[in-house]
């Protein structure tokens, strides 16, 4: 398992995660809905700057190589949310 934190640029917490290495990036999102940070009715952002005002491209094909680009960088992996719309499960 890898563990990735995350900023919460909305409020301003850390949260971790622990995911399967040879998993897509977007199952970060999945992982949040199950431990209830993220809303059934939301999705978020990865790769967004501290300040909130930039969204950066974050070259990773797996979570495995998500982790190693943080480390490599050296920068914290930062979200913010945004409501889905007419989102009926």
């Amino acid at each position: 398992m890898t563990r990735l934190k995350l900023l919460d640029l909305d409020r301003g917490v850390e949260v971790e995660v622990e995911i399967e290495p040879w998993r897509h990036p977007s199952t970060v999102v999945e992982k949040l809905r199950e431990l209830g940070v993220v809303k059934h009715d939301e999705t978020i952002m990865l790769g967004v700057s501290t300040g909130g005002r930039q969204i950066y491209y974050v070259p990773a094909a797996t979570v495995e190589q998500l982790a190693a680009y943080l480390a490599q960088s050296r920068q914290k992996l930062c979200f913010r949310r945004f409501s889905i719309h007419r989102y009926q499960p």
